[in-house]
């Protein structure tokens, strides 16, 4: 795939304002409601329905099941490879260019999309975790959008966030199957004191944007209905790669850069 900008849907631009630019860089995550009308929601809910047939690329039990009919946490990623609807969504810029300028860039990449889905029943909590660790890169940067497909609330899995947890630096990678310590485990004192859940709570079409570094964590979906959820993950000016494969898994061979260099690689278009 060329390096070219690639056109696409979802084009209409979304405000972001100073105070949500401030609260992001005070807190690590911000808000913002009705960023997709019921029509693109909808638009996105089929896509990702036949996702969930499809089952291409890359899929698995974030939680670690067997692969089999009762995944506690779906894990699917880069549909827009696959699925138009949402490569219209990823490619169409309205969220590219709102992590522009929560991060002042003048350029943004995909780094790779991922569908969340917890179904009622059998599905566990996403662990307290930082996003950096998993990622391919030391400089902190990289942020991620959480789109809601569903009225998301606590009960059904909402985002719950430590605010200014994003200053904290880089912790270990959490085990999402409860091996080994818990983020908490791993704070001093003063982090301790400042622990403070900050729950976010969604309409359809709203969405939280995170820093890489921030502290978050989703309850298991303990309702009667599915929760969906819809990841974009970016890449802004000024990230490089770490050369150390450390996101090993389905994007080490698409990497072209080499430790150092600007992080870049076949599958990481560039969006604004």
């Amino acid at each position: 795939m060329s390096e070219a900008t690639i056109e696409g849907q979802f084009k209409s631009t979304y405000p972001v304002t100073r105070d949500k630019i401030d609260f992001y860089q005070k807190n690590g995550y911000v808000q913002f409601n009705d960023v997709l009308n019921s029509d693109e929601v909808n638009k996105l809910r089929t896509g990702l329905a036949r996702a969930i047939d499809d089952k291409k690329g890359f899929v698995r039990d974030l939680a670690g099941g067997d692969g089999g009919g009762n995944q506690k946490i779906l894990q699917m990623l880069n549909l827009w490879e696959y699925h138009d609807e949402v490569k219209q969504y990823i490619t169409g810029g309205r969220i590219a260019r709102m992590a522009a300028a929560l991060t002042g860039s003048d350029s943004i990449r995909i780094y790779h999309d991922q569908a969340l889905v917890k179904e009622p029943g059998p599905s566990a909590p996403s662990p307290w975790h930082q996003d950096q660790p998993y990622w391919p890169s030391k400089e902190p940067g990289m942020l991620s959008c959480w789109m809601a497909l569903d009225h998301v609330t606590v009960e059904r899995g909402c985002m719950q966030f430590i605010a200014g947890s994003h200053e904290w630096g880089e912790f270990s990678p959490i085990s999402f199957e409860g091996e080994g310590p818990a983020l908490k485990d791993l704070l001093n004192d003063e982090q301790r004191k400042a622990w403070n859940p900050i729950p976010v709570e969604l309409q359809p079409g709203s969405c939280t944007f995170h820093h890489g570094l921030t502290f978050h964590y989703t309850n298991a979906n303990t309702t009667d209905h599915v929760r969906r959820a819809l990841v974009a993950i970016f890449i802004p000016d000024g990230v490089n790669y770490a050369g150390d494969e450390k996101m090993d898994g389905p994007f080490s061979p698409t990497i072209s850069s080499e430790k150092g260099e600007p992080l870049r690689g076949s599958k990481f278009i560039k969006l604004v």
